[in-house]
C-alpha cells in the first residue's frame, strides 16, 4: 500500500485479512463436499458391482446341492450385510455432511455482507476522528474543548465498531472449528464402523467356505444323482458273434 495512506494501512490490513479469510473458508468446504460427493458416487458404484455379484451368486446357491447349499446363501447374506452398511455409509455422507458443508456457501455470504456494513461504518468513524484531530490543532480553546469532546466520543464509536467486528470473526471461526471437527470426525466415525462391520462379516463368509467338506459334498452329490443301470448299458440288437444262451440252443433243436 502507498504511503499517502498513512495510519490507516495499520487499520485496515486485518479488516482485509478477514475477507480473505472468509473466502478461503468458503473455498475449504467447497471443496471438501466436492470431495465427499466423488467419495459416495464411488461407493455406490462399487456398491452396484458387488450387490450384482451378490445376486448372481444368490441365484446360484438356492439350485446347489444341499450339502453346501447353507454355507452359500449364509456367504450371501454376509456379502449383502456389508453393502447395506456401505450403503448407510453413502446415506450419512450424502445427507448429513455434504449439506454440513455446503451450508457454508450462505454462511460466509452472510458474513461478508457483515463485515463489509461494520467496516464501512468503522471507515466512517475513522475518518471523523482523524478530521476531529486535525480541527483540534487549529481552533482556539473555546472551540477546542467542544471537539475534544466530540473527538472522545468518535473514539468511543470506533473502539465499539471494532469491537463488532472481532465478536464478528470470533463467532465465525468459532462456529467454523465446531463444524470442521463435526464433519470430519462424522466420516472417520462412520468409515470405522463400516470396515469393522465388513471385517466381521467377511470373516463369517470366510468361516463359510472352511465349513464346505469336500467328501459330504461328494457324498451327497453321488447319492442324490440315479444309477446308471446296467441294462441301459446293453444294446439292444446284440452282435451276431455274441454266444447264445442255452435256452436258445434248445429252441434251434
Amino acid at each position: 500500500m502507498s504511503k499517502k495512506q498513512g495510519g490507516s494501512v495499520k487499520d485496515e490490513s486485518p479488516l482485509k485479512q478477514y475477507s480473505l479469510m472468509i473466502t478461503s473458508t468458503d473455498l475449504m468446504f467447497q471443496k471438501i463436499s466436492e470431495s465427499l460427493t466423488a467419495t459416495a458416487t464411488s461407493a455406490a458404484a462399487a456398491r452396484d458391482k458387488a450387490d450384482s455379484f451378490n445376486i448372481c451368486l444368490s441365484e446360484y446357491s438356492v439350485k446347489e446341492n444341499r450339502a453346501i447349499r447353507g454355507e452359500l446363501v449364509d456367504y450371501c447374506e454376509c456379502l449383502k450385510a456389508v453393502e447395506d452398511k456401505k450403503q448407510q455409509t453413502i446415506e450419512t455422507i450424502t445427507e448429513k455432511l455434504k449439506p454440513a458443508c455446503d451450508r457454508w456457501k450462505a454462511i460466509c455470504t452472510e458474513v461478508q455482507g457483515t463485515l463489509k456494513t461494520l467496516c464501512t461504518a468503522r471507515d466512517k468513524e475513522a475518518k471523523a476522528v482523524k478530521s476531529l484531530e486535525k480541527t483540534k490543532c487549529k481552533e482556539g480553546s473555546k472551540k477546542a474543548e467542544q471537539v475534544a469532546t466530540d473527538l472522545a466520543n468518535k473514539q468511543t464509536e470506533l473502539a465499539a465498531k471494532n469491537a463488532e467486528i472481532l465478536a464478528l470473526m470470533q463467532q465465525f471461526h468459532t462456529q467454523k472449528l465446531n463444524d470442521y471437527k463435526a464433519i470430519l470426525s462424522t466420516y472417520a466415525q462412520i468409515q470405522m464402523l463400516y470396515h469393522s462391520r465388513s471385517l466381521e462379516f467377511y470373516t463369517r463368509a470366510f468361516q463359510d467356505m472352511l465349513d464346505i467338506q469336500e467328501e459330504e459334498y461328494l457324498e451327497t452329490v453321488l447319492n442324490e444323482t440315479t444309477p446308471i443301470s446296467l441294462s441301459q448299458s446293453v444294446p439292444q440288437n446284440m452282435d451276431s458273434s455274441c454266444p447264445q444262451s442255452q435256452e436258445q440252443l434248445n429252441m434251434t433243436k
